[in-house]
């Protein structure tokens, strides 16, 4: 943990929520860095260079994580500089650290930006002699949280110049072994029962042995001959260290995996019969709810004793997400905490008391106070804390309790009345609405205020509709406010999933059920009525528009039958440099996995650190608009942007998959779907996602997304022939599918305000066909 002096910040947080980067200003940590680097002189250091880095398409080195604790990483890479005459080359570099480069032993740059996350740029240049020289590089940052970590080296202007990395193998060897890492790809995007095929997109002819460092170091080997072997994974979204061995140097490069466990339904028709089911099956992993879980049910063993000592090293610690943790800890302490030993329950309630729960309260520690989800946990994690101990002294404040509680309350109406006004920022968020539920049911089960446990209850019933809205299939869907693609490519098994499919019923795939299991403690139930919205009946159509975000900022729009759902935002800030908002969503019912979406790469590197990655989210945002089952998009790339959108499609989780150079028409169950891509379709032939990925080229990029149900349209064929009858059309900025348009040279400057509650449109029994309805109810 790197040393800082422990200070209290500015309260900055004005609870207007809004997505992306949020600009902190210095923590003690950062502030102890720059005094200490300010007079330093780095020399160029003796080392090995034990691994080759593999960088993929984006060409940059990229050793971005995440840190709970503030760290200090510094690493160095080196090439060999082939120059074939004496000159002087331009170059740039670009980080958001610090780099400093040699050629031979002379510094040629040195660069020290130290801008958290927000990559700068330096052009220099040197003089370069005829020879080999290394070229060497050291980059460093302080890992605060999730931390863009690496550089990027480019060529401006020099002539013949090659680099060489040496290796002490046969260069055909080395140049095999490259290929095969190159291409190396797990043979299935979603994999079952924890076991993943691996493969490569080329199988050298002789054997070539892989081994996976943090996988109890599994090891085998490729070739044309033994093209695939298996490997056992954890269940859930991860990415993993891949090698091979040449020469006492390792080749490293990272896989991404996505792995599922059995699935069953939770469709019993009573709420309490499927808390039983889930409870029955659950797993949270190691997550503190485990603990909680295990006391509520009058059992205490070794295992739920390491996984309460764990959650209390990182709140003693003050790890990033200790807020998440304390909404269990809490729940213990108030009524579990006589079924401890006497030392845990000593320790427990040591951690409560010397927890920081503001930025008011000194600390050296990189604990996230400003987005939506960590606001709401600190704020209740300080009023229930002071709540149930008024007369102790909390030492971080060096306030007692009852003045702990009346803060904690007075910020918690604050918060509530930015959400009741402005909606959420994070909205339907697979990965941040889990955290909300478990702060609001921690609240609404544990407090005595009860103008406090009223306003969880209302926001618990209105979050609770959302959920119900967007579940199809037991997938928690829909166009979102944040989004990794951890969730994105879960398919069932998220926590909004497993809360979704406890309230509602559907599929469950046990992996992530903390919030679910806090759910099935908890004194709250859902509002019987959001079952309707959850689960369609055959026949009945649902659509919805209502608003979330600072000022209206994202209007959502759904169209929901009992097999399909199409959900996006509209006008959603089109244009601008996005972040990990999901803009637009097409869930089938009949299976989980048969989702469509269209996205802007924010990155060409897979299962990528960045925000928005390769899938989730957008790294240009584009304009949007639906109308009943009928979506619109137009990208607008700009020079430097990644020159294409693209479509998710997993054609073999659909019944029927049809295309054509502009279209592609997909059946699961009783559920349609068709998409139009302005330019031409470009399937992905090799890689992870051949024939999941179709791009289309930019810098104009437009898309059309249809929905459509066996109820409503027929057959398939029927459905078909509707869709091409829309005639999508793009001229210039305009596009134009049936009466729909989507101009970007006339976009209104401001729209009507909507509901923060849906407004909810209910249609049965009646065709899509533009007769008057005369079978529809409303709902607010």
């Amino acid at each position: 943990m790197y040393p800082g002096v422990a200070a209290p910040m500015p309260n900055a947080v004005t609870y207007r929520f809004e997505n992306g980067w949020v600009d902190t200003g210095d923590l003690p940590c950062r502030a102890a860095l720059r005094r200490e680097v300010e007079d330093r002189v780095i020399s160029l250091p003796e080392l090995s260079y034990p691994e080759v880095y593999l960088g993929g398409p984006s060409g940059d080195v990229d050793l971005s994580g995440f840190c709970h604790v503030p760290e200090w990483r510094v690493r160095h890479a080196r090439v060999r500089l082939l120059c074939p005459k004496a000159q002087v080359i331009q170059a740039r570099v670009k980080t958001a650290g610090a780099v400093h480069i040699w050629c031979g032993n002379a510094l040629v740059a040195r660069f020290e930006p130290f801008t958290r996350n927000q990559p700068q740029v330096h052009a220099f240049e040197f003089p370069a002699v005829a020879g080999a020289p290394y070229l060497t590089v050291r980059f460093e940052d302080l890992h605060e949280r999730d931390t863009v970590f690496g550089f990027r080296l480019e060529l401006v202007a020099g002539e013949g110049l090659q680099t060489e990395i040496e290796v002490d193998a046969d260069k055909a060897e080395v140049a095999t072994a490259l290929a095969v890492l190159d291409g190396l790809r797990t043979v299935e995007v979603f994999n079952m029962r924890h076991q993943v095929g691996i493969t490569s997109d080329a199988l050298p002819d002789r054997d070539i042995a892989i081994r996976f460092p943090d996988l109890q170091a599994q090891e085998d080997a490729l070739s044309a001959d033994n093209p695939v072997f298996e490997l056992t994974a954890p269940a859930g979204c991860s990415v993993q260290r891949c090698a091979v061995d040449l020469g006492g140097t390792q080749l490293v490069r990272h896989l991404g995996m996505t792995v599922l466990q059995d699935r069953v339904a939770l469709s019993d028709e009573s709420y309490e019969a499927r808390k039983s089911a889930l409870l029955a099956r659950q797993d949270s992993g190691e997550d503190i709810v485990q603990a909680l879980l295990a006391l509520a049910q009058g059992r205490w063993d070794a295992a739920a004793q390491q996984i309460l000592d764990q959650a209390l090293r990182e709140v003693e610690a003050r790890h990033d997400c200790a807020d998440f943790r304390m909404m269990s800890l809490l729940w213990i302490w108030k009524h579990h905490r006589q079924q401890l030993p006497d030392a845990q329950a000593e320790r427990l309630t040591q951690a409560i008391l010397g927890f920081r729960y503001w930025m008011d309260e000194p600390g050296n520690d990189v604990m996230w106070f400003w987005s939506e989800n960590h606001v709401l946990c600190f704020h209740i994690a300080q009023f229930l804390a002071g709540e149930m101990m008024p007369a102790e002294l909390f030492t971080a404040s060096s306030r007692p309790g009852a003045v702990q509680a009346r803060l904690g309350a007075a910020r918690l109406h604050m918060w509530f009345d930015a959400i009741d006004e402005h909606g959420l920022a994070e909205w339907n968020s697979t990965a941040y609405y889990p955290i909300n539920y478990r702060g609001l049911l921690a609240l609404f089960t544990l407090a005595q205020d009860s103008a406090l446990k009223q306003r969880a209850k209302l926001l618990l019933d209105r979050m609770s509709q959302m959920v119900a809205l967007h579940m199809a299939g037991g997938v928690a869907a829909g166009s979102q406010g944040r989004l990794y693609e951890k969730e994105l490519l879960a398919g069932p098994m998220t926590e909004l999933g497993a809360l979704g499919s406890l309230m509602f019923g559907g599929w469950h795939v046990p992996g992530k059920d903390a919030a679910a299991v806090m759910l099935a403690l908890s004194p709250y139930r859902p509002p019987d009525a959001a079952s309707g919205l959850a689960r369609p009946e055959p026949g009945a159509r649902i659509e919805a528009e209502y608003q979330q975000g600072l000022e209206g900022q994202a209007r959502l729009n759904l169209f929901k039958t009992a097999s399909v759902q199409l959900s996006s935002v509209v006008h959603h800030n089109p244009g601008q440099t996005g972040h990990q908002q999901h803009v637009i969503d097409l869930q089938f019912a009949s299976d989980p996995l048969a989702r469509i979406w269209v996205n802007h790469p924010g990155t060409l590197r897979h299962w990528a650190e960045a925000r928005p990655s390769f899938w989730a989210g957008n790294g240009r945002l584009p304009d949007v608009t639906q109308g009943a089952n009928t979506a619109l998009m137009l990208y607008e790339l700009r020079p430097g942007d990644i020159p294409f959108t693209h479509l998710f499609l997993p054609q073999d989780h659909f019944d029927e998959c049809l295309s054509d150079a502009h279209w592609v028409f997909v059946r699961a169950g009783q559920g349609y779907g068709a998409i139009w891509s302005a330019g031409a379709l470009e399937p992905e032939q090799d890689g992870l996602y051949a024939g999941y990925e179709r791009r289309q080229a930019g810098p104009m990029s437009a898309w059309v997304i249809h929905a459509g149900d066996a109820a409503l349209h027929g057959s398939f064929a029927a459905f078909i022939e509707t869709a091409r009858a829309l005639a999508p059309q793009l001229a210039g900025p305009r596009l134009t599918a049936g009466s729909a348009v989507l101009d970007a040279s006339d976009r209104a400057s401001s729209l009507p305000a909507l509901p923060v509650t849906p407004n909810i449109k209910i249609t049965r029994n009646e065709p899509l066909n533009g007769r008057k309805n005369r079978d529809a109810s409303y709902e607010r």
